[in-house]
C-alpha cells in the first residue's frame, strides 16, 4: 500500500511519530531516459533507481546526493525533490513500512550508455531505460508520475 504526503515535512513528521525508516529514491534523467540498473551477477534484485536510507542528522536531499554518488559513482548537485509516500507492503520473510522522498536529477549528455559500480559488495550495472515504460520494480514507480510531470515541465516552460 502507499500512501502519498501533502508536504515533506508532513512525511517527515509521520517517519518519526510512527518510528519508520526514511528512504531516497533517486530518478536521474537524461532527455526522455531514465537511469537504471540491474544487481549483478543474476539481477535477482529487480530492476532499480539507485536509493537508500536517511541517515540521523541528515536532509533527505543530502541523502539522495550521497546515495547517488554511493551506488553509481555520480557526483550530480541540484536534486529537485518530486514527492514524499508511506510504502507498506508484504515482503518475502517481512513486512516493510518506510517513508520515502523522491528526487529528480538532471544528468549531463556525456554519460555512457552503460557502465559498472561496485558499492556496498555490490556490483551494479547501469543503463538507460525508457522515462514513459522503465521497468521498475519494487515500489520504485510510486514517484513515476511525479517525475513524468517534472520532466514536462522543464521541456515545456
Amino acid at each position: 500500500m502507499i500512501t502519498f504526503y501533502d508536504r515533506q515535512t508532513e512525511a517527515r513528521a509521520d517517519a518519526a511519530a510512527r518510528h519508520l525508516r526514511e528512504k531516497v529514491v533517486c530518478f536521474v534523467v537524461q532527455g526522455q531516459k531514465l537511469l537504471v540498473f540491474d544487481h549483478l551477477p543474476d539481477g535477482g534484485a529487480g530492476v532499480q533507481v539507485p536509493a537508500g536510507g536517511v541517515e540521523a542528522g541528515e536532509s533527505p536531499a543530502a541523502a539522495a546526493s550521497r546515495e547517488l554518488r554511493e551506488e553509481s559513482g555520480l557526483h550530480l548537485s541540484g536534486p529537485q525533490y518530486l514527492c514524499s509516500y508511506r510504502w507498506e507492503a508484504q515482503l518475502p520473510h517481512r513486512f516493510t513500512r518506510q517513508v520515502c522522498h523522491a528526487y529528480a536529477f538532471a544528468a549531463p549528455y556525456d554519460l555512457s550508455d552503460t557502465w559498472q559500480h561496485h558499492a556496498d559488495g555490490h556490483l551494479f550495472s547501469f543503463r538507460w531505460a525508457d522515462l514513459a515504460d522503465p521497468g521498475l520494480d519494487w515500489e520504485m514507480d510510486a514517484a513515476l508520475p511525479y517525475l513524468q510531470q517534472a520532466t514536462l515541465r522543464l521541456l515545456n516552460p
